[in-house]
């Protein structure tokens, strides 16, 4: 079911948005990170729902429960919520950044995969980037949209 505009949005937006944050709660209880900051103040909290930490590592998350009725995240709409401004911006501070959605972005999640793969640029853009999705993909990203 594809939530309306409105209340009903907002409702389950929020109530995905608060389980996330949940999960992540669990994982300082079990150990695994020590503490979660939810809405941080200033420019950490830009764009973020909160902040997780462990030693040396620093994460921040954007929830959004979906997009509409679409299936997928595509480039513009992630653009278009700013997700891409406010990722280059973490990442460039070195934090990683985590976009979380029940709806998947399929081109996004294999230009990450296949980035983590390669050892260097290079061999990221000579080999990674095998079909013309990608290649567009890739200069969408790099062009800033």
């Amino acid at each position: 079911m594809s939530p309306r505009r409105g209340g009903e949005t907002d409702k389950f937006g929020n109530r995905y948005e608060g389980r996330w944050t949940v999960r992540q709660i669990l994982l300082i209880l079990s150990g695994e990170f020590e503490s979660i900051n939810v809405e941080p103040l200033g420019e950490i909290g830009r764009g973020v729902e909160f902040t997780l930490r462990r030693p040396g590592e620093t994460q921040v998350h954007q929830v959004k429960r979906q997009h509409g009725v679409a299936p997928a995240w595509d480039l513009p709409s992630l653009k278009e919520k700013d997700v891409l401004e406010h990722a280059q911006r973490h990442v460039a501070a070195g934090r990683q950044f985590y976009f979380i959605s029940v709806t998947p972005s399929p081109v996004l999640e294999e230009l990450a995969r296949r980035a983590r793969q390669a050892p260097d640029l290079q061999t990221f853009l000579q080999l990674s980037l095998t079909n013309e999705d990608l290649r567009r993909a890739f200069d969408y990203l790099r062009n800033k949209g």
